[in-house]
C-alpha cells in the first residue's frame, strides 16, 4: 500500500517501502536494500531513499513494520527503474 504526501514544491506523490537492488554501492554486485521508494502521480518511480528505520511512535514504527512486510512480497527493483 503506498502513502499519499504532499510537497508544496512539486505536488502529490506516493511513497512505499521496496528493496532495490544497488549495485553501484557494491561494486557491480547483487546488493539488496529497504528503501523508501517515490512515484510520481503517473505511478512511475522517481527516487529512493538511504536504507533508515524510525519513527516518532511505537504505533508509527507498527505501521512502518507492516509496510517493510509488504515489500517483502513484491519483486524487488534494480537502480535502472530510476532512469
Amino acid at each position: 500500500m503506498k502513502q499519499v504526501e504532499d510537497n508544496k514544491t512539486t505536488g502529490k506523490f506516493t511513497w512505499n517501502y521496496r528493496i532495490v537492488n544497488l549495485k553501484s554501492e557494491n561494486g557491480g554486485d547483487d546488493w539488496y536494500c529497504l528503501t523508501e521508494v517515490c512515484y510520481d502521480m503517473n505511478d512511475k518511480p522517481t527516487g529512493y531513499s538511504t536504507p533508515c528505520l524510525g519513527s516518532d511512535s511505537m504505533e508509527g514504527m507498527r505501521n512502518v513494520w507492516d509496510m517493510m512486510g509488504e515489500a517483502m512480497v513484491l519483486p524487488p527493483m534494480q537502480e535502472e527503474d530510476f532512469k
